[in-house]
């Protein structure tokens, strides 16, 4: 399957530090370092069962991070994010 980026998204301004101290180690920071790279992120829904999401890291926020795949964005919670596989 071919990912493309988004023709355009509105993306909050100032984006969050994920070098502080705060967020060394993190879920964020992790996604932060690998912006452009492709990676399957699995997040647990409502009903405990776990939904696959794969694509370009695109965007990441205090509480969500983004994926790309087919001119389209996906957000997640990132504090539902339980797996990550990068290609």
């Amino acid at each position: 399957m071919e990912c493309n980026k988004p023709v355009e998204i509105n993306i909050p301004d100032p984006l969050p530090d994920f070098n502080a101290d705060s967020n060394i180690g993190t879920w964020k920071q992790l996604f932060a370092e690998n912006i452009g790279k492709r990676a399957k992120i699995e997040i647990s829904l409502f009903d405990g069962t776990l939904r696959g999401i794969t694509g370009e890291i695109y965007i990441v926020g205090n509480t969500y991070v983004g994926v790309t795949c087919n001119g389209n964005v996906c957000l997640c919670d990132i504090y539902s994010v339980k797996f990550v596989t990068f290609f």
